[in-house]
């Protein structure tokens, strides 16, 4: 039995998330977004955890819950480290155990 440890991944330059805005990153079969609000990185999964026509639910970039609805799944959240102009994100085995591998830019 191995045991899978989460992995940290580069996904942007700082220059490729402009203050105030988010961009999407395909990391093997998950989705994650990263934002730039007020200087600092967040990133959480990229789902909508509700089904239904409700559409612009908001979330709390530091813990992923919903400012429409508190009482909803929130969204995971993963640390974000900066180190230099790269931005990584640290997440979690998949899964299927697997290691995750980074296609972000």
């Amino acid at each position: 039995m191995s045991v899978q440890t989460s992995s940290m991944i580069r996904l942007a330059s700082i220059d490729d998330i402009p203050e105030g805005q988010g961009r999407e990153f395909r990391v093997g079969d998950r989705f994650v977004a990263i934002f730039r609000h007020k200087g600092q990185f967040y990133a959480m999964e990229d789902v909508c955890p509700h089904a239904g026509l409700w559409h612009g639910w908001r979330f709390n970039l530091h813990d992923g819950v919903c400012a429409n609805l508190p009482k909803a799944p929130a969204v995971p959240t993963y640390p974000v480290t900066v180190r230099g102009y790269d931005v990584y994100v640290t997440l979690p085995p998949t899964e299927t155990g697997e290691r995750n591998n980074g296609t972000g830019a």
